[in-house]
């Protein structure tokens, strides 16, 4: 598969594509930081992140190999369409890159091995990844911490709806089985929503579809989310939509905004 054809079935952004394909990298050179990112994964970002133009180098890098990983895709006999839609999330991240550097490319560089290694699909709305938890989920069975579990993340730009959400659970079902449990670490569990969103919110519906184990405050994924940027006084939050009116009340009563870790438990 050629670069352009790639860009065209990702819907990457017409600027992005241009600025990526007129790079001029030998193939030598590519072949090189390819072998470090199978090899030395850490040298691997090393050496891109100290180039001025890393940012672009890194979608161009990711996109090249995912070219190459899309004859893994027939040998495992996975259909265009998840192909497509999961290396979409290329195009997510670099219109997120663009809006906060201002600048096309990938800053979020250490998300996209699992693309290129094939552990992580995008199924219908949710995308799903075969990994060891991260998590001692208590009160819950089959979830301890090392096992193999399934990994449930949420792509942006589209709504939470429910009946998708339960379709794209339904695909996940066929394609990796039931005998992992599905875990979930994302604001959007977090349970503290329930002081700010009604109870037929999606957002809502989406967390009563899990059993909330635990929750922890390390990222500020809450309010990156929910106002497109971090601010250290909240009262800079902007109040564009009912949600971050909510939300900018709810931080600046002096509460946060955490994730919440649960198994899927379905409806």
């Amino acid at each position: 598969m050629q670069l352009k054809e790639f860009f065209e079935g990702i819907r990457m952004i017409p600027e992005a594509a241009a600025q990526a394909l007129r790079l001029s990298i030998s193939e030598e050179e590519y072949q090189d930081i390819r072998t470090l990112f199978y090899n030395d994964r850490p040298l691997f970002y090393e050496k891109v992140l100290c180039k001025r133009d890393f940012r672009i180098l890194f979608l161009y890098y990711y996109s090249r190999m995912a070219c190459e990983t899309y004859g893994r895709y027939r040998e495992l006999n996975i259909g265009d369409t998840v192909f497509w839609d999961t290396f979409y999330d290329l195009t997510l991240w670099c219109e997120n890159c663009r809006k906060e550097y201002g600048e096309y490319g990938i800053n979020q560089y250490d998300w996209f091995f699992r693309h290129i290694e094939c552990t992580i699909f995008r199924l219908g709305r949710l995308e799903f990844e075969k990994m060891d938890s991260q998590w001692e989920l208590k009160g819950v069975k089959r979830a301890g911490y090392g096992e193999t579990a399934i990994h449930v993340h949420i792509p942006q730009g589209e709504r939470l709806d429910i009946p998708a959400v339960q379709a794209s659970f339904g695909q996940a079902f066929l394609f990796w089985g039931k005998q992992h449990p599905y875990i979930c670490h994302s604001w959007l569990l977090y349970p503290g929503l329930k002081e700010i969103l009604p109870p037929q919110s999606n957002i809502i519906r989406f967390q009563n579809l899990f059993q909330i184990s635990d929750i922890d405050f390390r990222e500020r994924e809450g309010e990156w989310r929910i106002f497109g940027g971090l601010f250290e006084d909240a009262s800079e939050y902007p109040e564009n939509t009912s949600l971050q009116r909510a939300a900018k009340q709810y931080l600046l009563a002096g509460n946060k905004l955490g994730n919440g870790v649960g198994i899927y438990a379905g409806t």
